[in-house]
């Protein structure tokens, strides 16, 4: 499966998938397996079912990182005085 990681704590270890198909999954740390991922990037991955919730996300897989998303400030170049 393919999806869109729509937000990622990375201070609480979890977050959220939007796959392609438009369901939302569950993304704990523990199945990360050590792939960085943050908000916006599209990642493969699978789904598996447990206790509490029917749609979770393991083996996550980067394709595609975004780059050069800013967090803050302006992005207006400052005016030079002459």
């Amino acid at each position: 499966m393919y999806g869109r990681v729509t937000k990622y704590y990375h201070d609480r270890g979890y977050g959220f998938i939007r796959g392609d198909e438009g369901d939302t999954y569950f993304i704990h740390h523990s199945n990360l397996k050590g792939e960085y991922i943050d908000s916006g990037y599209y990642v493969s991955f699978k789904s598996f079912q447990n206790d509490r919730s029917d749609y979770n996300a393991k083996n996550i897989t980067v394709i595609e990182a975004t780059e050069g998303r800013r967090k803050h400030g302006s992005t207006h170049k400052k005016h030079e005085r002459t």
